[in-house]
């Protein structure tokens, strides 16, 4: 149990007229709070009746919570136990209200509304301890049928985690934080304005910052466009601060700054230098998903390289890049895995493709013409060693999905649909709509697809849609088995289905 008996509530309360008038109760008694307890039919959590007696309910000023886990939710107000005041627990908006006539689930007690006006609220979950005990708090979202986020162990915790809008935030309610608090801050919330984010951090002095935000201020210069200046900062880190997210940021600016130059030059080194440094140390402490980041330094931004250059200087690059984006069809994985699951199966197996860096544009190609620039790029990019006759894709026919944006479904091709359910004039933006378009491809032999005609096929169904800004060819990724597939096809057993990512 967290509680808020020595919790500094300076600037916590945001005291305006519509505060006062509709949360702000009067103070309360421990009979007030007996009361509302045997009417709601829960005990309340002695951090929550610690925030009563500092403040029966209110708006906040601190409206962003940020939990471990990434979730972030920006909340109005929490409620008091005024009956008087219309947002309160037991007044005309209360905790009646949401479970009754809004039909949230009854796990417990509304305890605080957000910025969506009802659509998600945040509740004491008693689910778990019973109405005696310590309640968690989990946001609930109405518009995904009720779903549940835990937010905090206990609601000590949940408002020890709410911070400042960074909007908001002054210079001096900033440097009040502790660092772990500012990084926390700037991190995760949503939306948020990189200037003033970045601003905060200048304003302290640049000779004034610690390691670890000048980590977080060159991972903003990493996001803006300015690797440069991000370089100049991490190098000022020392040695006994640089983990794996320093050789990381530091190697994927040194790999923005070599966009474009051979395997040969300074920044190109030492971008694969400081990375293959970064998976190691990722792979001693099994951090696959930031293994992964570390992949993709090398996969998107240095495309000008290709594997067989780095294979003998970078082995750890080389073998990790082969292992999680190279997956080959083969018989022998058949044989020897005795995969039960279908699916699973080919999951694993089928091809990814993401070996050829084509970016798709407005020219729709006849065959000859788009084999030539195809095979033009596959000199360039793709080892000799991964040509399409080892990269089938072994199926007849497949469905895949790709994101568009469309003016009008004129634009859809015999063989595609639209997977959303109806398309309404209203919901244009610009004109356009955005939408997930479905197509059904057959292979021309009758058997396979090479990785050829596979992007062949994709780009001239591309062609004559908007991509906005994600045009560059990243792979495909298997979703399942598909019978019908919007009407396409009428297959009982199915045939797979494809995502086509396309990056920016």
């Amino acid at each position: 149990m967290s509680n808020l008996k020595d919790f500094n509530w300076t600037g916590f309360w945001k005291d305006t007229d519509y505060a006062f008038e509709s949360y702000i109760g009067r103070e309360v008694t421990d009979e007030d709070i007996k009361n509302a307890e045997a009417e709601l039919g829960y005990t309340l959590p002695a951090a929550y009746i610690e925030l009563l007696k500092n403040h029966n309910g209110g708006v906040v000023n601190k409206n962003c919570f940020i939990n471990d886990d990434d979730d972030c939710v920006y909340i109005t107000g929490i409620y008091g136990i005024d009956r008087d005041k219309k947002y309160s627990l037991l007044g005309e908006m209360g905790n009646e209200f949401w479970i009754s006539k809004v039909k949230y689930p009854s796990i417990g007690i509304v305890v605080a509304d957000t910025i969506s006006g009802g659509h998600d609220m945040v509740f004491l979950d008693y689910r778990e301890c019973g109405p005696t005990g310590e309640p968690k708090v989990v946001r609930v979202d109405q518009e995904c049928d009720y779903s549940m986020t835990p937010l905090a162990d206990n609601f000590g915790d949940f408002i020890k985690n709410l911070y400042f809008n960074i909007e908001e935030i002054t210079d001096e309610e900033f440097q009040e934080l502790s660092d772990t608090e500012k990084v926390k801050l700037l991190n995760e919330q949503e939306g948020i304005d990189f200037k003033r984010a970045m601003e905060l951090l200048t304003n302290i002095g640049i000779d004034n910052l610690s390691p670890i935000l000048l980590s977080a201020l060159g991972r903003m210069y990493n996001n803006n466009g300015r690797a440069a200046e991000a370089i100049e900062l991490f190098e000022r880190i020392d040695e006994a601060h640089r983990d794996w997210s320093w050789y990381y940021r530091c190697g994927y600016a040194h790999a923005t700054v070599a966009f474009g130059e051979s395997y040969e030059s300074e920044h190109v080194q030492k971008a694969l230098q400081l990375i293959e440094t970064a998976m190691k140390m990722t792979k001693e402490d099994h951090l696959d998903k930031q293994l992964g980041w570390c992949c993709e330094v090398v996969k998107y931004l240095l495309t000008q390289i290709k594997p067989k250059e780095y294979k003998e200087d970078y082995p750890v690059i080389f073998e990790t890049i082969k292992n999680l984006f190279d997956k080959k069809n083969s018989k022998e994985t058949i044989e020897d895995n005795h995969i039960e699951d279908a699916n699973e199966y080919e999951e694993d197996n089928y091809p990814t493709y993401d070996v050829v860096h084509w970016v798709f544009n407005k020219q729709t190609y006849r065959r000859e013409e788009f084999s030539k620039e195809y095979n033009e790029n596959v000199k360039k990019y793709v080892d000799d060693d991964q040509t399409d006759d080892d990269d089938r894709l072994e199926e007849p026919e497949i469905l895949v999905t790709y994101e568009a944006w469309i003016e009008s479904e004129d634009q859809l091709f015999d063989n595609e649909r639209v997977t959303d359910e109806e398309l309404l004039e209203e919901d244009k933006e610009d004109g356009m709509w955005q939408v997930e378009i479905m197509a059904h491809l057959v292979a021309d032999n009758g058997t396979y697809f090479t990785r050829e005609e596979l992007l062949f096929k994709l780009h001239n169904l591309m062609a004559n849609k908007e991509l906005g800004d994600h045009v560059f060819f990243e792979g495909i990724e298997y979703e399942g088995h598909e019978c019908e597939g919007y009407g396409l096809i009428d297959n009982e057993d199915g045939i797979p289905v494809f995502y086509i990512v396309c990056g920016s």
